[in-house]
């Protein structure tokens, strides 16, 4: 039987929302309006705040897909109740394990103040080959800056409510054969000239051509 899903409360989206400083705990995105929230047991009925955590659409389409491991997601929850009750109300200790690579983890980029533990088994899925658009920094960062430009300017296109901020991500994917930031560095150009050519073709991206404005930075004016 299909288990329903319950509405949940305002104060508990409020929670959600400062449990997170109102910035997406995997990407840091700040345009919390936008937000949703995930269950984490997939039980759309279990409406507990530790069950719940709030991320940006593009990050919560992620780890519906299995591009984020659960064990992930419950390790961010996690750390994110040990950082609000206080160091005191961890039941054993402040000590976080983690799978994989613990530089390139998601946790361990959110964590200053707490111990972790590394435990090697398995690369994580979020590492980027050698060779690939994410990592480089600035490259990574200039790709990101034409895919939100995009969804900003799609947005105004369809509107919020239809507004679907993963589907570029699918796009691209689609495209390159590789997800963006998996993207080769050699293809780096061609990704920012398919992303550049689809923001000129919204509608306030022809807005802008016609009056002469700039719908994006060039990489150059950034990082030249």
């Amino acid at each position: 039987m299909a288990k329903t899903r319950k509405s949940i409360p305002q104060k508990t989206k409020s929670l959600l929302q400062q449990e997170i400083n109102s910035q997406c705990p995997i990407c840091d995105d700040q345009n919390v309006d936008h937000f949703e929230i995930h269950h984490i047991d997939e039980n759309p009925e279990n409406n507990s705040p530790d069950n719940l955590l709030m991320l940006c659409p593009i990050c919560h389409s992620k780890v519906t897909k299995g591009d984020i491991s659960e064990e992930e997601v419950k390790q961010i929850k996690n750390y994110l109740m040990i950082k609000a009750k206080g160091k005191s109300s961890a039941k054993s200790s402040n000590t976080i394990n983690i799978k994989g690579n613990v530089a390139n983890s998601t946790v361990a980029n959110s964590i200053s103040a707490q111990t972790i533990v590394y435990k090697s088994r398995s690369k994580p899925k979020m590492e980027f080959a050698d060779g690939a658009i994410g990592k480089k920094a600035e490259l990574k960062n200039y790709v990101k800056h034409l895919i939100d430009r995009y969804n900003e300017y799609k947005e105004g296109d369809v509107g919020k409510s239809k507004m679907n901020y993963a589907a570029i991500w699918g796009i691209i994917k689609k495209e390159f054969k590789a997800s963006a930031y998996q993207v080769p560095e050699t293809q780096f150009e061609s990704l920012c000239l398919f992303l550049q050519k689809r923001i000129d073709n919204t509608k306030q991206g022809r807005i802008n051509r016609g009056k002469g404005y700039k719908n994006y930075s060039e990489f150059d004016d950034i990082y030249g």
